[in-house]
C-alpha cells in the first residue's frame, strides 16, 4: 500500500558532477586546514602559503565552473530555455 506506483529509475545514479563537487569540495575544506597552519607556523616553509592559497582559488573556480555548465546544460537540455 505504500509502495510507490512506479518505480524510481534515477534513484541509484547519482550524477557525475555532483560527485566530483563533494570529493573537490573535501579536498578544498583539507589545502584549508593546511593553510590555516601553515599560516601560524611560517617560519619553516615561507614560500608555501602563497602558491597552496592560489591552488585553492583555483580548484575552487574550476569547481564552481563544473557546476555552472552542469546547471546550463541541464537548463538548455529539458527545453526551458530562449
Amino acid at each position: 500500500m505504500l509502495d510507490p506506483r512506479e518505480p524510481d529509475l534515477r534513484r541509484g545514479r547519482t550524477d557525475p558532477v555532483s560527485a566530483l563537487t563533494v570529493g573537490a569540495l573535501f579536498v578544498i575544506a583539507a589545502a584549508l586546514f593546511a593553510a590555516a597552519i601553515l599560516a601560524v607556523y611560517t617560519y619553516s616553509t615561507p614560500d608555501v602559503e602563497l602558491p597552496l592559497v592560489i591552488a585553492i582559488v583555483l580548484c575552487f573556480v574550476v569547481v564552481l565552473g563544473a557546476n555552472l555548465v552542469r546547471l546550463a546544460v541541464r537548463h538548455l537540455r529539458t527545453g526551458t530555455g530562449t
